[in-house]
């Protein structure tokens, strides 16, 4: 199983980058990377190991991103993979934590991936991730927007095509959404750790409640969480039972066309001056990094195309146990 899960995702990285070429033209210069980063992530060996990989290429990430403000959105991230890898490595956690903590977490990490590398090279991403970068770059939005622009953009957006490709049913016929609804309280035991981490070092406005800088009234993250990620499930069951080009074309416009209205919402709110006082606080309380950029910004002029810049063919290829 090892072995065929490795030579899948071997198989996806050559795929995803074809589908990038197709949907956004040659590929564009970018500026040097560090040497241990990691472009996509490759699930071999027993699943713990797998979620360790990704726990530790998204702390390099965020890392490396310092003040920058697309980092709340990982630091939630690194969280989220530590509280799932402690329930991978205790039996009975899961019915199937080789789909869950394996396919379905590689697959979902790495699309991440795909959007912050593609974003970065200057390469089109998809308008709900287009509008959580470019607000993380120049707007003067909270950190917790950030987060929830990004978890939208990868829940809404990533997870239909990811939880369709892996398979919503197991061989016998059965449905894995029990597995899918107890990774939601994966998410429910990392949230609040990360969101403590974040006000310490980055904005310490995420540390009020939800209601004071979620831009959607009466909702807070852990609630949105849960509406987006049953939407996103019902977006792959329409993924999956879509038997025509034609027919899967149609979803795709309804999944980009959902987490874009969701992005722009949730954009709506800035505080003018406000990026100045975040970048202050975190160059006084992050970890070690004095300014507010830790990366090197990519290249000016280098912007998304406002509309048409989807990476859905990225997902072709994702399953290996799917059929």
């Amino acid at each position: 199983m090892a072995g065929t899960r490795g030579a899948f995702f071997k198989l996806s990285t050559t795929v995803v980058a074809a589908a990038a070429l197709l949907a956004g033209g040659p590929a564009l210069a970018a500026p040097p990377l560090p040497r241990d980063d990691v472009r996509r992530l490759s699930c071999e060996g027993p699943v713990v190991g797998c979620v360790q990989e990704a726990r530790r290429t998204l702390t390099r990430l965020r890392d490396t991103l310092g003040c920058d403000h697309r980092a709340p959105f990982p630091v939630i991230y690194v969280q989220l993979e530590r509280v799932l890898e402690a329930a991978a490595a205790r039996p009975g956690s899961f019915d199937d934590p080789d789909w869950l903590a394996g396919d379905l977490n590689t697959g979902f990490v790495n699309l991440y991936l795909d959007a912050y590398h593609a974003d970065r090279a200057g390469r089109p991403v998809p308008r709900a991730w287009q509008t959580a970068f470019e607000a993380a770059r120049t707007g003067d939005v909270n950190a917790g927007q950030d987060v929830l622009l990004g978890a939208n953009a990868h829940i809404q957006r990533d997870m239909p095509y990811v939880l369709a490709s892996v398979g919503l049913t197991r061989p016998g016929g059965a449905s894995r959404k029990a597995d899918y609804h107890r990774f939601q309280a994966v998410l429910d035991r990392a949230y609040a750790p990360a969101v403590r981490e974040i006000a310490r070092h980055h904005d310490p406005v995420v540390a009020l409640a939800d209601a004071r800088w979620n831009p959607i009234a009466g909702h807070t993250a852990g609630r949105l969480f849960r509406i987006w990620r049953e939407q996103a499930w019902v977006h792959a069951q329409q993924l999956a039972a879509a038997t025509t080009p034609a027919a899967r074309r149609d979803v795709e416009r309804r999944i980009e066309a959902n987490a874009a209205r969701w992005a722009l919402l949730l954009n709506t709110v800035h505080v003018p001056g406000y990026r100045a006082v975040r970048d202050t606080y975190c160059r006084t309380h992050h970890r070690g990094a004095p300014g507010t950029r830790a990366e090197v910004p990519r290249p000016e002029g280098l912007r998304p195309e406002a509309a048409g810049g989807q990476v859905t063919a990225t997902t072709a290829g994702l399953n290996r146990s799917a059929t």
